[in-house]
């Protein structure tokens, strides 16, 4: 046999064109790129829950706080008025005018009545 007619066996892209090759590059890359694509989606979804679910207990927990702040703070008011009850009794009742002051058994009241100035009611 002669050298010359002998066929070897070449690659499979051998005998393609160099556009048919261009082409079948050019369809894998798109496949790939339409998975990525597909795969920023998807973690792109995940996060978006993700961040809903963090956002929603973040407002309950909030709205929680907010409650129990009302409540105290009605609470301090509370405090603050029967503390201020009880200085204020205690301040009366440590005065030394008061110390100072006799039990009247018979008193006389001053009355204000229509046409007349001010009367002593016996």
């Amino acid at each position: 046999m002669n050298p010359r007619i002998i066929h070897t066996e070449y690659e499979k892209w051998t005998f393609f064109s160099h556009r048919k090759k261009e082409k079948e590059q050019f369809q894998l890359g798109f496949s790939k790129t339409y998975w990525v694509i597909m795969w920023v989606i998807a973690c792109l979804f995940f996060y978006y829950v993700w961040v809903l679910n963090a956002n929603a207990t973040q407002g309950y927990t909030i709205q929680q706080l907010k409650q129990t702040q009302t409540e105290l703070q009605v609470q301090l008011e509370r405090l603050n008025i029967r503390i201020a009850e009880i200085s204020s009794i205690e301040a009366i009742s440590n005065e030394e005018v008061l110390r100072d002051m006799i039990e009247i058994w018979t008193p006389e009241y001053l009355v204000i009545r229509e046409n007349v100035q001010y009367v002593y009611n016996y």
